[in-house]
């Protein structure tokens, strides 16, 4: 119930913020001087859509030679048991 309740408020104050900032106004006197208005910044912070494609290379590898025997694996013993049974 909680983490609902904490989707529904994110998406609500997503909702408010957006409408604050597109309904938000300046006097006509605060338009002519530059002014810190931080919802003002928003829309002019621009999001990057330079589209980059590089151009596929072609380049020739040279294949190895497989070894036909692998090394040998260090593997540790594993167990079902936590700790050891109980001393009779």
């Amino acid at each position: 119930m909680i983490v609902r309740t904490t989707a529904v408020l994110c998406v609500v104050l997503v909702f408010a913020i957006g409408t604050v900032q597109a309904v938000h106004w300046h006097r006509d006197s605060a338009k002519a001087t530059p002014h810190s208005c931080s919802i003002c910044s928003v829309p002019n912070a621009k999001l990057n859509t330079q589209n980059v494609s590089p151009e596929p290379v072609m380049v020739a590898v040279p294949v190895t030679r497989l070894e036909t025997t692998a090394p040998r694996i260090f593997r540790l013993a594993t167990t079902n048991f936590v700790r050891p049974p109980p001393a009779a």
